[in-house]
């Protein structure tokens, strides 16, 4: 995380904990216009020049290594017949911004739109949004885009027409660089009309809105600073907090939030209508310092991305890791390098970034989307090849559409077929 900053900042005034900035005056761009700006945010509407940053050259399937796949426990499982397959439909090409290339952090999707945040590695503070309309699948269009100065985002949430983003900022008129923002989209396009309030920290790590409360995460800051933020959506104001070290994700089914905490790897449950914190369990893993991990809640299972030791499955019902898939290793690849940052579920399959080693995607006994409990039994069918070496940073997929975040290589959008 970016510390250059930090030192003053702590020890300025505190503020009440935070400071809201209110939206912008310029408001909301008309969705038919080109370029705005506002000095930090800069948006691109014009689709002429939106179409540039799309890569449609190559559309063939993905072709699955079934020679990487972790074996050890897995072997004495009965074997899975795969039948899945794979198809590169276009490329967000890298988005070059003032002499650095943005890197996809997190991908969300609703309905035929997909929400992409973005940020930049190092002491620099850029970061970026891109809306991709998938109605038409075969080619996904990318609508709207956006480059922030001074701002990473490392997540984003959609809810009702606007989007919420989790952010790390270099202006020093917050308490701390972690903060949120609020863009309200225009006929699903960017817009200058946003408001953002700070949060404690260094970073705001992953962000959910529900109920009318805004659920953030922010790693660690020094004493007495990150964990679970919990803010009101209409005024913004903080309802409470739940500080702690290492807070790196958040998810929320039904009327429970979960919260999963790093070094090594905690899941955290809160009342959604209360705001209190129920319990903690240990799930384990998540060890490096300062790593992405991500936590996705489908059904009564957890899905966790555990850094250095893979992925756990952890039963909402029994309290309990019931599976776990071993963290990869890929020859000539130091280990800190291959990590589990982010999974996601598509039916009875779960695809992993694991770094450098790439997406590994792994099947179960049984559609993990529509029936609970029970172990699925998780094993690993193998990695997916794009042609070269990528670092995977970030996963999603929502029905039949997966995104992989490959760092230099851009993000990838995939039909599941």
């Amino acid at each position: 995380m970016k510390r250059s900053i930090i030192i003053f900042m702590l020890s300025a005034a505190f503020l009440a904990g935070m400071i809201l900035y209110g939206c912008n005056k310029n408001g909301p761009v008309d969705a038919n216009s080109g370029d705005v700006s506002d000095g930090r945010i800069n948006i691109t509407n014009d689709e002429g020049t939106l179409d540039g940053g799309m890569d449609y050259s190559d559309t063939s399937n993905i072709v699955i290594d079934t020679t990487k796949a972790p074996n050890g426990k897995l072997e004495k499982r009965s074997r899975i017949t795969s039948s899945i397959t794979l198809k590169l439909l276009a490329t967000r090409k890298p988005i070059k911004y003032k002499g650095s290339t943005l890197q996809a952090t997190h991908v969300t999707i609703n309905g035929d739109y997909a929400y992409v945040s973005y940020n930049t590695q190092g002491d620099v503070y850029l970061g970026g949004v891109d809306i991709i309309d998938l109605s038409k699948l075969s080619k996904p269009k990318l609508v709207s885009s956006a480059t922030f100065n001074g701002t990473d985002v490392s997540a984003l949430w959609y809810d009702s027409g606007k989007l919420y983003l989790a952010e790390a900022t270099e202006d020093t008129g917050f308490t701390y660089p972690a903060s949120i923002e609020e863009i309200t989209l225009n006929g699903n396009k960017l817009t200058t009309n946003t408001r953002r309030v700070g949060v404690s920290s260094y970073v705001a790590t992953d962000i959910k809105v529900s109920g009318g409360k805004i659920w953030v995460t922010s790693g660690s800051g020094g004493p007495g600073t990150g964990g679970l933020t919990i803010l009101d959506a209409s005024s913004f104001s903080q309802i409470t907090e739940d500080l702690f070290l290492d807070a790196r994700s958040v998810d929320i089914e039904g009327s429970t939030a979960f919260v999963l905490q790093g070094g090594p790897a905690t899941l955290k449950t809160y009342n959604t209508s209360t705001n209190t914190n129920i319990a903690s369990y240990p799930v384990g893993g998540a060890n490096i310092p300062e790593s992405k991990s991500v936590v996705e809640v489908v059904l009564d299972r957890a899905f966790v991305a555990a850094g250095d030791e893979g992925v756990k499955v952890f039963s909402t019902s029994s309290n309990l890791v019931i599976d776990e898939l071993p963290a990869v290793t890929v020859s000539g690849l130091s280990s800190d390098l291959t990590v589990t940052n982010a999974v996601s579920i598509s039916k009875e399959y779960l695809f992993a970034a694991n770094g450098e080693a790439g997406v590994y995607v792994a099947q179960a006994q049984f559609d993990m989307e529509t029936q609970s409990g029970g172990d699925p039994q998780l094993q690993y069918i193998g990695s997916l090849i794009f042609g070269s070496q990528e670092s995977a940073n970030f996963v999603a997929s929502n029905g039949n559409i997966l995104f992989v975040a490959t760092g230099s290589g851009g993000l990838k959008i995939v039909e599941i077929q």
